[in-house]
């Protein structure tokens, strides 16, 4: 059964931190290993929200799995901690991404988070594990015809540049860098899932606000080794109308010049 939680906060969104190579450029293609995000593609972007310790998340967790290779979706999923309570705390998960679930859903009129839950651009959410509902949900995202934007990013060694064209906002938009693992196993070895080998896709590891922008076009500089650093070996930039967690209105994501890995984790 879902997971429900019913929460009362007063938060404050801010940003949530928690030899040369050849210059790699996103393509306008999808998956964990593949880039999306070139020439003028709308993309949808999935976002699960899941915990180790929800018997309802498995089903969850792989029907994002299967989405992420499929052309003009990008899928990224953020472990919540609000279920550690259960007796496993969750090895991928961070307050802010709870706190993340939470503004989506007020500005959705919900009264509380649960898990699994999947939301869809940020305009639209459902139960992660009803197949049904995720294809209503990619339907009616790619049936809005709204501006899209679509950020180019590009890997030379350590240096990442993001360049986002001038473009006419309704609002001011957030610019957000994710920095994210295209795979992990963990053992989990308590709470409901006690005793599985979980297998994770595009997990979260990082996330920070770059900056608010207004339109004009802009050239932004990363640090890929930050990205490394937190455990990811991808990179996606979304931009958020309004506000820090508003309705996406672009996306792109990159593979950085990293050997490919699984994160695998034991039971202690």
């Amino acid at each position: 059964m879902r997971k429900w939680l019913t929460v009362a906060l007063l938060l404050v969104f801010g940003g949530l931190a928690h030899a040369q190579t050849p210059a790699q450029t996103a393509q306008p293609v999808n998956g964990a290993g593949p880039d999306n995000g070139t020439a003028n593609q709308r993309l949808v972007v999935i976002e699960l929200f899941t915990s180790q310790g929800c018997s309802s998340c498995p089903p969850a967790d792989a029907a994002l799995r299967s989405l992420r290779d499929r052309p003009g979706i990008l899928t990224l999923s953020w472990p919540v901690n609000y279920w550690d309570r259960l007796g496993w705390e969750d090895t991928f998960a961070k307050p802010n991404n709870g706190m993340r679930q939470a503004a989506y859903n007020k500005r959705l009129g919900r009264g509380g988070v649960f898990t699994p839950q999947m939301v869809f651009d940020g305009r639209l959410q459902c139960v992660g594990s009803k197949p049904d509902e995720i294809r209503m949900g990619i339907a009616k995202e790619r049936a809005i015809k709204s501006l899209f934007v679509s950020p180019v990013i590009k890997q030379s060694g350590s240096h990442i540049s993001v360049s986002l064209p001038e473009t006419a906002l309704k609002k001011d938009a957030t610019v957000r860098v994710v920095w994210y693992l295209g795979d992990a196993e963990v053992e989990v070895g308590g709470g409901e899932n006690s005793g599985r080998l979980l297998h994770y896709t595009n997990v979260v590891r990082r996330t920070d606000i770059l900056k608010d922008w207004d339109g004009r076009a802009v050239s932004l500089s990363l640090d890929a080794k930050r990205g490394e650093a937190a455990g990811a070996d991808h990179v996606a930039i979304l931009l958020q109308s309004g506000y820090r967690h508003g309705p996406i209105v672009g996306a792109a994501s990159l593979t950085l010049n990293t050997p490919p890995k699984v994160f695998k984790a034991s039971m202690p």
